[in-house]
């Protein structure tokens, strides 16, 4: 989807918001306030909060898209892929942690259809990429194949969210790079062919 630089600038604005204050705090009152805009000056570039959030999530999964295409394309094995992709996933939710908070409220989402859809969508692009890049491995020889690809995707992504989890809910008070170096380690360890 291609925003215009006023829509990227709102779509930056309410994440900033939401980490600050909480999706529920995400209103185009306070949004137009923050960005000392009126709110009919919002509805111009969104039509409404929905796809503000829905704008928010696109966004996001774009630019994740993006990331680990590249790091698919790349020429190295596959376990340096699993490695790469997570450094690549930490570091943008150090410099843009708002972003954890969006991304964590796929709860608050769930009886809204459109929204589910982009984070379904975002769910399955991501493991989808990381199977390929597991199954790479696999045929490439970097990456055990006595455990099904899709397991192995389940491994790698509910170690990183549980991670990314506990340091959001610790406040951010641990670094997260730090614990993704640890994580990368144990993945390897686990999905290393011997």
């Amino acid at each position: 989807m291609k925003f215009t630089k006023r829509q990227i600038e709102i779509i930056e604005s309410a994440t900033i918001l939401i980490g600050e204050k909480g999706i529920q705090n995400l209103t185009t009152k306070n949004l137009a306030k923050k960005m000392s805009f009126t709110e009919p000056a919002l509805y111009r570039h969104f039509k409404n909060k929905t796809e503000i959030l829905k704008s928010i999530l696109i966004y996001y999964k774009e630019n994740l898209g993006i990331g680990l295409k590249t790091i698919f394309n790349s020429d190295i094995t596959g376990l340096d892929k699993i490695n790469k992709m997570i450094d690549f996933q930490f570091d943008h939710f150090t410099k843009f942690p708002s972003v954890v908070m969006v991304i964590f409220s796929e709860t608050s989402f769930q009886y809204d259809n459109t929204l589910s859809k982009v984070v379904s969508d975002i769910i399955a692009q991501k493991r989808v990429m990381v199977s390929k890049i597991i199954t790479s491995g696999q045929d490439e020889g970097s990456i055990r194949n006595d455990i099904g690809a899709e397991q192995l995707t389940t491994v790698v992504l509910g170690s990183m969210r549980l991670t990314v989890l506990e340091w959001r809910l610790s406040n951010y008070n641990f670094s997260l790079t730090k614990k993704g170096l640890i994580l990368c380690r144990s993945i390897e360890i686990l999905l290393k062919k011997e």
